[in-house]
């Protein structure tokens, strides 16, 4: 048996395993992991240009890749090298054209924003148009702009679907009109479109959204934006719409994949979001796709997430619910792990564990990988424990005060009394992560009960040396 890429990168075999990965480029294109098995093949034989390409290449494909940052910052010390054709002629990628839609209503504020950010990225924009402001006048302004005006109908999905059918490009890239690109992403667009053009089911490509809200980044990976015009897709659902094909969004008769088109976001922030009634809006366009489409979990999921949103957690709690038992029946429904992740979370911040854990154990049941579902249930088992601390020192404190009352045939341990419980609140104390706390209890013990001093002085040398390591860690 042939040893695989990534035996040879480990045995240091830096040549064949460039050759090795090279054949798998060769046989898929897409798989992320070929491309980084190059960059890391080229990068120790010291072609640092031809390495970062790959890599770039990687990074394209799996957005969400945790290599990035330790793998940039080493390729600083790694010399450009000679260029490699060979490794040109695996990057290239097929020449497509793209279009730009927006839909638009009186966004005159951001609207130039929006446009500046995509001269160069695509080959056309379409501006489908509802506005009373000046945001077309603004718009006209830009040569590459075509603007198709639209009486709003309640429907996001329509007016989407309206601006596909002005569009003559190969693909179509949707922004709205509060989103910008990001710069370093301009040729990302027609380079993931490129690379996705000839897969043999329609691909529906998610960007890389990235939300500021309130001075916190939100990272949102699951934006489809990006897709091929002229095969059958188009949109779904009045307000947060799906792309999905002419039967539907539940087939599979188009693929999803991440990419790394990145944009800018501030729309989510409060203010904004209340200035423009979004919530509001969004909600009634919601309970009208509950009534017209009640068996689409994504139509009860999206309900809940708003009306959470807008402050009516039991509504919001109800709907979920329904989300859930829908996603049941349709397993090609995406958005289960989100479900829970939204149970989970106003369990917790109801002090609801139980009810949190069953759902954070449901999330795993469904993809055990999810970390959401690691964390919410790792931050449970902290509160069951300061719980249980805080029972256990109740229970030792009672134990001393009840020598007071307690009166019995049976004689009770006078230890537990005399030292027994100090230690075992400094035990408890040590245990908490309050080693001051429990070191001044077993001084205080030690004075008083001599006899401790074995036990103490092991309890003692524990604390100093755990704080030891912790400075040095610190240093």
């Amino acid at each position: 048996m042939e040893p695989s890429v990534s035996q040879l990168l480990k045995q240091k075999n830096y040549k064949e395993a460039e050759l090795a990965a090279k054949e798998h480029i060769r046989a898929n294109s897409l798989a992320a992991q070929n491309w980084v098995y190059l960059g890391e093949a080229l990068m120790h034989q010291g072609y640092g240009s031809a390495s970062t390409k790959a890599f770039y290449r990687a990074w394209l494909l799996d957005p969400e890749a945790t290599w990035v940052v330790p793998v940039l910052d080493a390729l600083k010390d790694i010399p450009a090298g000679d260029e490699r054709v060979d490794i040109e002629g695996l990057l290239h990628v097929r020449k497509v054209t793209v279009s730009a839609g927006i839909i638009t209503y009186n966004m005159e504020n951001t609207i130039e924003r929006c446009l500046d950010s995509l001269q160069g990225a695509v080959d056309e924009i379409v501006l489908i148009d509802c506005s009373t402001d000046r945001t077309a006048e603004l718009a006209s302004q830009y040569p590459n702009v075509t603007i198709i005006p639209f009486v709003w109908v309640d429907d996001f999905a329509a007016a989407r679907n309206e601006g596909l059918r002005h569009m003559k490009s190969d693909w179509v890239f949707w922004m709205d009109a509060d989103e910008h690109l990001v710069k370093e992403d301009v040729n990302a667009i027609r380079e993931a479109a490129g690379l996705y053009h000839q897969t043999a089911i329609p691909a529906i490509l998610c960007l890389w959204q990235i939300n500021s809200i309130q001075n916190h980044i939100n990272h949102n990976f699951s934006q489809a934006r990006l897709f091929p015009l002229g095969k059958g897709l188009k949109y779904w659902g009045r307000v947060h719409e799906q792309v999905g094909t002419h039967s539907g969004v539940y087939n599979l008769e188009a693929q999803r994949f991440k990419v790394k088109v990145r944009v800018l976001h501030d729309g989510y922030e409060p203010s904004i979001m209340k200035n423009k009634q979004k919530i509001e809006r969004n909600l009634k366009l919601l309970y009208r796709m509950v009534q017209e489409e009640p068996d689409d979990p994504a139509a009860w999921f999206y309900l809940g997430r708003d009306l959470l949103g807008a402050g009516k957690e039991t509504e919001a709690i109800e709907a979920l619910l329904e989300a859930e038992r829908r996603a049941l029946a349709q397993p090609l429904f995406g958005r289960l792990l989100d479900v829970y992740k939204y149970l989970m979370e106003i369990s917790y911040h109801r002090k609801e564990w139980e009810h949190a854990l069953m759902y954070s154990a449901k999330a795993l049941s469904h993809h055990p990988d999810f970390p959401d579902a690691h964390y919410m249930m790792a931050q449970i088992r902290i509160k069951q424990a300061d719980q249980l601390y805080t029972e256990a020192e109740a229970g030792m404190r009672r134990a001393r005060e009840a020598f007071h009352s307690f009166r019995h045939m049976v004689s009770p341990e006078h230890e537990i009394g005399e030292w027994k419980v100090d230690l075992a609140l400094a035990e408890i104390a040590q245990r908490a992560g309050k080693p001051s706390a429990a070191k001044a209890i077993y001084k205080q013990t030690l004075k008083h009960y001599p006899q401790t001093a074995g036990l103490i002085s092991k309890k003692l040398a524990a604390i100093d040396a755990e704080r030891k390591r912790l400075n040095q860690q610190s240093e």
